[in-house]
């Protein structure tokens, strides 16, 4: 049998009916409508439904590169990494992922419940929703998913086998060059709003913020404390009031555990300073900024509480009985996360994947206001990285953020 051919609105109803998969909808190909996905940069999504009976899935195929950018080729075998963090998470978070219904290795396809009644943090958070239990579910799931792969937990011998297998050398490739590298000297890949240029003058110059995200690349190249998500961002979530979902970890390997916890962070602190151009009314930008702040601390205070439950049942108590040693564990990640979190908001305002929080602000001028705001505070995190002791100085440097242009 050949390799699969990219999927489009017709053959992918028909590979699932010829993958015995009917039954999950109901009825057959004539019943079922399917439409493209286009919100994600990598792989070909489809949502399929049987209007009359009610039901839909998620189909995602990966192909040999990323669907919007051709010229970035990627390994299929990512989507059999996605599979695995979805099983792991299921096993130790099952509420904050998708329930998969089927994967073919071969064909680089997965199939899986249709979060319909969610929506993307991303594009919600930009209109001001609040999901008053995001901060408890994210929380958990990356204390949950952290520890139970990380040596705290895991024997040494399975750790380091399912570390060498989730390699993934390909798409860490790709992180390293477009979060570590690029942003800060000149590159093609590089764009960003024209009034920022002095800014970005002013980032390329200076060579004490290059010093620290390049010790950041280091830890992220070099630590295998977990599997991580790798690309934890607000476009990775979806929620609603009630559930909240972590999709589209095919970035996954084993890497810094703060890496997982700054991606989220600082995605928060991007829609804070976003939000400087999506309400002009003061003291609605006020209060819905006031929340996010309040969200960011609850979601590493929650963190905090489960990990360190996790560690006192769990974990391998013979070799890591120090109560001291707990403590610096979770400053340091703490630390990693402010400094990870900066890395990630510089990426998305002057690296190649920018985010809608910004791009959807039409007017250029209020764009790169609200952008100069994101890139003070990713300055103010990444010049104090290393001091911080608690959650709420993370939050005081978002506020204490300014406006540059």
């Amino acid at each position: 049998m050949g390799e699969l051919a990219a999927l489009n609105e017709t053959t992918v109803k028909d590979y699932l009916a010829q993958k015995g998969l009917a039954g999950l909808l109901g009825g057959g190909p004539g019943d079922w409508a399917a439409e493209p996905i286009t919100d994600g940069n990598v792989n070909l999504l489809f949502r399929v439904k049987n209007p009359a009976a009610g039901r839909s899935l998620i189909v995602k195929q990966a192909l040999g590169y990323a669907w919007r950018y051709p010229d970035f080729k990627m390994p299929k075998d990512r989507l059999a990494i996605e599979h695995e963090v979805l099983r792991v998470a299921g096993e130790f978070a099952p509420e904050q992922v998708p329930e998969v219904y089927f994967f073919s290795p071969e064909d680089a396809v997965l199939v899986m419940e249709d979060l319909n009644r969610h929506r993307e943090m991303r594009a919600a958070l930009r209109e001001g929703v609040r999901f008053p239990r995001a901060a408890e579910h994210l929380g958990r799931y990356m204390a949950r998913t952290l520890f139970y792969t990380s040596d705290l937990y895991l024997p040494s011998g399975e750790k380091k086998e399912r570390a060498a297998r989730l390699v993934n050398p390909v798409l860490r490739k790709v992180q390293e060059d477009l979060v570590f590298t690029q942003p800060f000297a000149r590159h093609p890949n590089n764009r960003y709003s024209k009034p920022l240029e002095p800014l970005v003058r002013e980032i390329y110059a200076d060579d004490a913020l290059r010093a620290e995200v390049l010790e950041l690349k280091e830890r992220y190249m070099t630590q295998a404390q977990a599997l991580i998500h790798n690309d934890l961002h607000t476009g990775s979530i979806l929620a609603n009031a009630e559930e909240t979902k972590v999709v589209d970890p095919e970035f996954a390997f084993f890497g810094p555990m703060g890496h997982d916890l700054g991606t989220y962070l600082g995605n928060l602190a991007l829609a804070y300073a976003a939000y400087e151009a999506h309400a002009p009314d003061e003291e609605e930008k006020r209060a819905f900024r006031d929340w996010i702040l309040e969200s960011l601390t609850e979601t590493w205070r929650v963190f905090e509480r489960e990990f360190l439950a996790a560690w006192e049942r769990d974990a391998q108590h013979a070799e890591w009985a120090s109560d001291r040693y707990r403590e610096r564990y979770l400053k340091r990640l703490l630390q990693d996360a402010a400094g990870f979190g900066a890395a990630e908001m510089f990426r998305r305002l002057i690296g190649m994947a920018h985010v809608s929080d910004f791009w959807s602000i039409e007017d250029e001028a209020e764009r790169a206001a609200a952008e100069s705001l994101g890139l003070d505070i990713a300055r103010a995190w990444i010049s104090s990285w290393r001091a911080l002791e608690r959650p709420e100085e993370l939050a005081a440097l978002v506020r204490a953020g300014r406006v540059l242009l």
